[in-house]
């Protein structure tokens, strides 16, 4: 069969087909830990395959190079799991199985024996490249799938059916590596991500592998000074002289590991490397400029991406291997080489066009020594399990722009901990304060100090901890004035400790803790603002004034008499909480005083912490906003909730070309749609946003974010959790016939039988009369006395502002208005999405009217040419369909759901949209902290009409949401 291997094989791959393109497994006649994990995870996805498709293989799925002697047949052997989903995936109909050459199993091509063991034993045909030719509704579009080594010197050959021709690589794989890898040291060279980092990579391995097995020693002096008995002068200056020495040999240590590194980190391993992928990605922009090739897919980097090009997309595969990737390290140490199992592939579908979705997943390989694990930072974490990271046309493009992101999720994470931190401070304090003394500190201290001191500083621990408490709450939100009041309420609280009985060990931990925090000061950006500022100075300023004189007055009317300070110590004893009852009060005077004191300066601390409020600007500031954005909305906003950005109730932050629509509602910023912009600025622009939102001390809640975003809000810190899917009917394979469709087509056939038509209109245009009929039938079914919603409801009707729009209203017998739906524009889909629907409540009104407005449209736009269209969301669709999680609690959440649902016609809503049809879109609510996560649902459920809104909102919310 090798010798009529075609260099391009032509796959047909039908409309609803899916193609999955995987390469570079590199396996073997013994499985190794990559290979079982890819095994694993590429077996669970085929057996989840539903309906036709084709399964590419695109490139060194075998590993013949580095194996010498080894055969196809002993790989398949070896994984023989993986071998048999692929030979069950390819026996139904309607699905293909690829295998493409390339050039660590090059003899496929020439050694007549491997090709026919894969279509025996897979089904499988072979050949040195691959185009898919996909239907979609614009014509057929090629994808062209290559492994990618001919783009790379190094690697390519010049006649692949030759089994003379042996590029350089081949040699560095067969001869060098082996030799290599004798070496302990370089067990992991022939995994390196970036073999540009070949001298990094030793240098990095000497440091950590080879000095620092030694690096135990240099605790010696710090364990002879723990040691050493403190009795006699002489050992406290032997004690610290050995610290010293201590820490110089750490110094010199730390000198020595980056003379190593910096002699040897400028060598080179050859041309190949990370960056390769830009020569392919050049030419699929080259390949996709005649309009006629949607694509190119290749492998051999072993970097996953993906790119949008001119007329098209670039992917790469990535691989299912163990690959060694660089990390940067703490303090002044030389970067760490860590080894992780990663496995991923390109997905590819037709919706509306030729969609890609690039699917990533890392787990340590678990190898790194303890030492490279102290010094090697934190890094966003990649999905565990296979996952969806990118799509286009959709969110951004593989790999991330993740400097930005990733500091706002290591800032998040501070912020976490420094909260934590202070809390377990300051019950650390309350425990100490409640207990006694040991007795000999104690008594080394009173022969200092009077009782009275230790007495008093216990007091003021407990307060100091309350005050620790207190603003534990702001530092979590980001408060820089909390910052700065908890490093100087540790340092107090240190002072504390040593005077109320000599308590090394908390004074200890008070000042790191407080060390550390003055550390990380840039994670509390958050500043009260001056309304903020003047209204806590103002309560605290009267509070204190009336409180002491309300204390003075009595102390002065119940006669204390003596010397002229015990009037102004029983005042102060008082409002500490510290006096008994005075002559002739009450004995519960004292603790209401102390208590009014304590209550005044909880107030001014939450008036300081509290989040600052949002903003309204001035009604032209405004207005140029909305202009502003619905430019940008115009040119980029093709989402199906993208329209929605203009709520007039929303503000605009801009950044670049890209906008993000967003509202502050009890304290908690809520952004919906996800920001609009071009593509490569997305990362960018969320960062700049959320970095803006930390600023001000809200906590960000994304309502109805798309799945192709959830990459960028999770390298954020932020948190996805399932909300539900969106109905998308496409128009162009609608149809009324089948029996599936009976009862749709019965209720379509009375309403039209029944008088009723559909008129299409401009809303921006209509006549006035019009627009009063509609205006008052749109009042008939509202519920409640005001239209609410936030994320899928643009809150307005028949603005001459808002062009572009559509209006399907259905006119009965007598020539008047029955019902009607507004839908927005949605260019992602080709189409339009719904924004508002009402109908007549007139008993003469039959039922089945929306459902004819809405096959009405359907057949409007079919003829149109347009292709999708956005229906009902559908809250958590995915859990009442079972399609979401398994076992014993699915069928939990399942039953809790049907419950509730019933009362919010949650599953009737999914139901009414399932006759259709669609495509379901999965949509998600992205929490800033799962610790708010209350605060920030309850914001939610205002917004959207779920709790009763607050007064003042509603004006500008004019007309919201139909039934959705």
């Amino acid at each position: 069969m090798s010798e009529g291997m075609p260099d391009r094989m032509i796959v047909k791959v039908k409309a609803d087909a899916t193609v999955l393109v995987c390469s570079d497994l590199h396996l073997g006649p013994r499985a190794t830990e990559a290979s079982a994990q890819m095994e694993r995870d590429l077996v669970a996805r085929l057996e989840r395959w539903s309906g036709p498709g084709a399964l590419v293989f695109n490139g060194d799925t075998f590993e013949l190079w580095g194996e010498p002697g080894s055969t196809v047949a002993e790989a398949l052997d070896a994984h023989p799991r993986l071998a048999a989903a692929i030979g069950h995936f390819a026996a139904e109909p309607g699905r293909d199985v690829v295998v493409i050459v390339g050039n660590h199993d090059a003899p496929i091509a020439w050694d007549g024996v491997s090709a026919d063991v894969l279509t025996a034993r897979l089904g499988a045909w072979c050949a040195l490249a691959a185009d898919l030719v996909l239907a979609t509704p614009a014509g057929e579009r090629v994808v062209r799938v290559e492994h990618g080594h001919a783009f790379d010197p190094a690697n390519r050959f010049t006649d692949p059916r030759n089994p003379l021709d042996s590029p350089l690589g081949q040699h560095i794989v067969q001869e060098v590596l082996p030799e290599a890898r004798r070496t302990p040291l370089l067990a992991d060279i022939g995994g390196l991500a970036d073999p540009n980092a070949i001298g990094r990579y030793i240098a990095s391995r000497l440091v950590y592998r080879r000095l620092g097995k030694h690096v135990w020693w240099l605790g010696l002096p710090i364990l002879l000074t723990v040691l050493l008995p403190q009795i006699e002068r002489w050992t406290t200056l032997i004690a610290l002289g050995l610290l010293a020495q201590a820490l110089l040999l750490f110094a010199l240590a730390v000198l020595t590991s980056r003379t190593v590194y910096s002699a040897m980190a400028g060598s080179r391993f050859g041309p190949r490397g990370s960056s390769l992928n830009a020569i392919p990605k050049a030419a699929a922009a080259a390949l996709c400029g005649d309009g006629t090739v949607a694509g190119l897919i290749t492998g051999h980097t072993h970097q996953p991406e993906v790119a949008a090009v001119e007329g098209g997309f670039y992917a790469n595969t990535g691989s299912g291997t163990r690959q060694v990737e660089q990390r940067r390290a703490h303090w002044f140490l030389p970067p760490v080489f860590d080894a992780v199992l990663r496995r991923c592939w390109v997905e590819l579908d037709v919706d509306r066009e030729v969609r890609v979705r690039l699917v990533v997943a890392e787990s340590p390989a678990g190898d790194a020594t303890w030492l490279e694990r102290i010094a090697m930072r934190r890094v966003p974490a990649l999905p565990v399990a296979p996952e969806v990271v990118a799509t286009l046309p959709g969110c951004t493009a593989w790999p991330l722009q993740q400097d930005l992101l990733a500091a706002r999720a290591r800032a998040a994470r501070v912020r976490a901990a420094a909260a934590g931190l202070v809390a377990a401070v300051a019950v650390l304090g309350v425990a100490s304060a409640v207990t006694a003394p040991l007795r000999g500190r104690l008594a080394a201290l009173l022969d200092v100090l009077p009782v009275a001191a230790p007495q008093a500083a216990g007091t003021a621990v407990v307060f100091v901890s309350a005050a620790l408490l207190l603003v534990a709450w702001g530092l979590h939100r980001g408060r820089r004035l909390a910052w700065l009041v908890a490093v100087c309420l540790l340092a107090g609280s240190a002072l504390l400790h040593l005077l109320k009985g000599l308590d090394v060990e908390e004074a200890v931990v008070a000042l790191a803790v407080a060390g550390w925090l003055a550390k990380q000061r840039s994670a509390f950006p958050a500043r009260p603002d001056h309304h903020q500022a003047r209204r806590a100075a103002y309560v605290l300023g009267v509070g204190a004034v009336l409180t002491i004189g309300l204390s003075t007055a009595l102390v002065a009317g119940t006669g204390v008499r003596g010397r002229r300070g015990h009037k102004a110590e029983a005042i102060a004893e008082m409002l500490a909480g510290r006096g008994g009852p005075l002559p002739n009060t009450s004995p519960l005077i004292a603790p209401m005083l102390f208590a009014t004191g304590l209550s005044v300066l909880l107030l001014g601390g939450w008036l300081l912490l509290r989040p600052r409020l949002g903003r309204r600007p001035s009604a032209a500031d405004h207005r140029a906003d909305l202009e502003r954005a619905r430019r940008i909305v115009a040119e980029h906003g093709g989402d199906t909730l993208g329209y929605f950005a203009l709520r007039a109730d929303k503000e605009w932050y801009f950044t670049g070309d890209c906008v993000v629509a967003y509202d502050v509602r009890e304290g908690v910023c809520l952004v919906s749609p996800d920001p609009i912009g071009p593509p490569e600025q997305h990362a960018e622009a969320w960062a700049q946003f959320v970095a803006f939102a930390d600023g001000q001390g809200w906590p960000v809640t994304v309502v109805g974010a798309a799945e192709s975003w959830l990459p960028v809000y999770r390298t954020a810190g932020t948190h996805p959790v399932y909300l539900g899917d969106e109905a998308i009917v496409d128009c162009s394979a609608f149809t009324l016939e089948g029996r599936a469709m009976k009862s749709l087509r019965g209720a379509y056939n009375r309403v039209r039988k029944g008088g009723y038509t559909v008129r299409f209109h401009d809303p921006a245009t209509l006549p006035a009369a019009l627009v009063a009929e509609l205006l008052d039938l749109a009042t008939q079914s509202r519920q409640g006395g005001e239209e609410r919603g936030f994320s899928m409801t643009l809150s307005r009707l028949f603005e001459p502002a808002d062009t572009g729009l559509l209006l399907s209203v259905a006119y009965g017998p007598d020539g008047r208005p029955a019902g009607f739906i507004q839908w927005i524009p949605a260019a992602d889909i080709a189409g339009w999405s719904l924004d508002v629907m009402r109908r007549s409540t007139a008993e003469d009104v039959p039922n089945g009217l929306t459902d004819f407005l809405i096959i009405e449209t359907i057949l409007h736009l079919q003829a149109r040419g347009d292709w999708g269209l956005g229906l009902n969301f559908a809250v958590l669709r995915g859990v009442l369909a079972g399609e979401r999680g398994s076992g014993r609690l699915s069928e939990v959440q399942q039953r809790i759901l049907r419950r509730v649902g019933g009362r919010t016609q949650m599953e009737t809503l999914w139901h009414f949209n399932d006759k259709y049809q669609p495509l379901w879109r999965p949509r998600y609510v992205v929490l800033d902290s799962l610790t708010s996560a209350p605060l920030q649902g309850l914001a939610v459920a205002a917004a959207e009409g779920v709790t009763p809104a607050r007064p003042g909102r509603a004006a500008a919310a004019r007309v919201g949401p139909g039934p959705d």
